[in-house]
């Protein structure tokens, strides 16, 4: 049998791996969104490399406010590019270097991705056991209290949103407050 405490204590549980998946969410859609600039940068490289193997290379590079500047390139051999290299570290690599390092980049954050996927799979999948042991345990309450308290039972909750209000849960406290009168009748915040 559980009691009130030990039900608030699963709601505050519930409410907290939905934080928990809400947050996992936010940085999966971060990550894609690296996914997709590297996705950008390796089109741009194979363009790069592929052209520079007939001598001449060309690109629009945004500078930003809609500034772009023209690129060209001319020689036998690949043109160069900085690469961060790591803790604000550039370095010049070849095109084909710079794009090895980026597809390597990408396969990584493409990891880190399947990671925070995996980690959403299982919050998301607790959520639904603790629910689940959220509302059988009120319906259990309930129906424990039901013959001592047959004014204003608790509602029992959707599986997928338990209540997470100790307000809520309470059979005995009035849905409204008192309405108190101010100076010479007139209504106050409370109504």
């Amino acid at each position: 049998m559980v009691d009130r405490s030990e039900l608030q204590q699963m709601a505050r549980l519930v409410e907290s791996n939905r934080q928990r998946f809400e947050e996992i969410q936010g940085r999966i859609q971060q990550v894609q969104a690296v996914v997709e600039e590297h996705d950008v940068t390796i089109a741009a490289l194979e363009a790069l490399v592929a052209s520079s193997k007939t001598g001449r290379a060309g690109a629009k590079i945004p500078i930003g406010s809609g500034v772009t500047l023209p690129f060209s390139y001319e020689g036998d051999e690949e043109g160069i590019a900085m690469v961060d290299l790591g803790a604000g570290i550039y370095g010049e690599r070849r095109w084909s270097d710079a794009l090895a390092l980026t597809i390597k980049r990408k396969q990584d954050v493409e990891s880190l991705a399947q990671e925070l996927q995996e980690q959403a799979d299982a919050t998301e999948e607790k959520i639904a056991e603790l629910a689940t042991e959220f509302n059988n345990a009120a319906e259990s309450l309930q129906a424990t209290q039901a013959p001592s308290q047959p004014i204003n039972p608790p509602t029992p909750q959707p599986a997928a949103k338990p209540a997470l209000e100790p307000e809520e849960e309470s059979p005995a406290k009035p849905k409204r407050s008192r309405r108190r009168a101010g100076k010479f009748g007139e209504l106050t915040l409370d109504d």
